[in-house]
């Protein structure tokens, strides 16, 4: 069975907190985005979006945008890191705003 939205969210939750440990030793602004995106995924995890079909690939691409980000902070390519980073702050973006918190914006 694929995995459900609401899996797909917590994979990128995970994920971002992993990139958030120790980030600011490297850019404060950036800690400070991605754990941004950890508490308002952390406020949308578990509400009725995350349990629907529509879920799944807005939150599959938060994965794998989350998973490069940490791929490229692990590698240490911080000139990589920057427009990923931008990257996953739009996708962030559209996982809230579908998850139905329209007024929510990210950093």
């Amino acid at each position: 069975m694929p995995p459900s939205g609401q899996e797909l969210l917590d994979q990128s939750i995970a994920a971002c907190k992993e990139v958030a440990e120790g980030l600011g030793d490297q850019n404060k602004d950036w800690e400070t985005s991605v754990a941004e995106i950890v508490e308002n995924f952390g406020e949308v995890s578990g509400t009725f979006f995350f349990k629907t079909m529509p879920s799944i690939p807005a939150a599959r691409t938060a994965v794998k945008d989350a998973t490069a980000l940490l791929e490229l902070k692990n590698q240490g390519d911080w000139s990589g890191f920057a427009p990923a980073l931008e990257q996953m702050i739009k996708t962030a973006q559209n996982v809230i705003d579908k998850a139905g918190m329209k007024g929510t914006t990210l950093t």
